[in-house]
This record gives structure tokens, C-alpha cells and sequence, in this order.
């Protein structure tokens, strides 16, 4: 199967409830806490009749010194390069824009651009 579709974005805005919807399962675990999925997760899925495999991963945050969050960019880098589609969720409430700092911003959006100039 060489349909890989990567769920990507920031911490708690709803990747795993969407990896979830996407294989018919709970097998992703969804909490309110940032940070429970830190690595990649796979799973199989069909949708009008394609199949493809699913990569949930953990919260992108960048500009972090945090080992757990630095491992975690690393995964999602590995999930957007095997992946033939993209989906990048974001929060309905803040959309692309981070929280956090400016250079956070600055690097999703740098993350963003990057998906938006591969060919596929």
C-alpha cells in the first residue's frame, strides 16, 4: 500500500481523535494532556473505496530545549517524508497561530511552507 497519510500538527488539537475516526478503532490515546503521543503511530484505513495507511504523531513544538519534544519534531519529520498526503490539523480556536512564542510561529510556518513545495 503506497497511500501513507501523516496527521500533523501542534500538541491537543485532535490528531489522535482523528487517527482514531480514520481506522475505526481507539487506538490512539486521547487525553487532554499535551504530550501523550510521542511517537509515530500506524494504522490502516479506506475511504471512498482508497485504501491507505494513516501515521498518527505527536505534537510538533518547536524551539523547545525539552528531550521528549525534540524526539517528537524528529518522528513527525519521519511521518511528512514517508508520506504521500498531509494533513495538518490545527486548533479551530487559534488556527496556525502559536500560543507560545514568536519563534514557534515562525517554525511551524516554516514546517508548513516546507509541505507546501514537495511534488508529489
Amino acid at each position: 500500500m503506497s497511500n501513507i497519510v501523516a496527521i500533523v500538527g501542534r500538541p491537543n488539537v485532535g490528531k489522535s481523535t482523528l487517527f482514531n475516526k480514520l481506522i475505526g478503532g481507539r487506538r490512539a490515546i486521547v487525553k487532554e494532556v499535551s504530550g501523550v503521543t510521542r511517537d509515530r503511530h500506524y494504522g490502516k484505513s479506506e475511504w471512498n473505496g482508497k485504501q491507505f495507511s494513516v501515521i498518527d504523531t505527536g505534537g510538533y513544538v518547536s524551539g523547545s530545549d525539552d528531550i521528549f519534544e525534540g524526539e517528537i519534531r524528529r518522528q513527525v519529520k519521519i511521518a511528512i517524508d514517508e508520506a504521500t498526503v498531509i494533513i495538518f490539523v490545527v486548533d479551530v480556536e487559534t488556527g496556525s497561530h502559536c500560543q507560545c512564542s514568536a519563534h514557534c510561529c515562525l517554525d511551524v510556518q516554516a514546517l508548513v511552507q516546507s509541505l507546501r513545495t514537495r511534488h508529489i
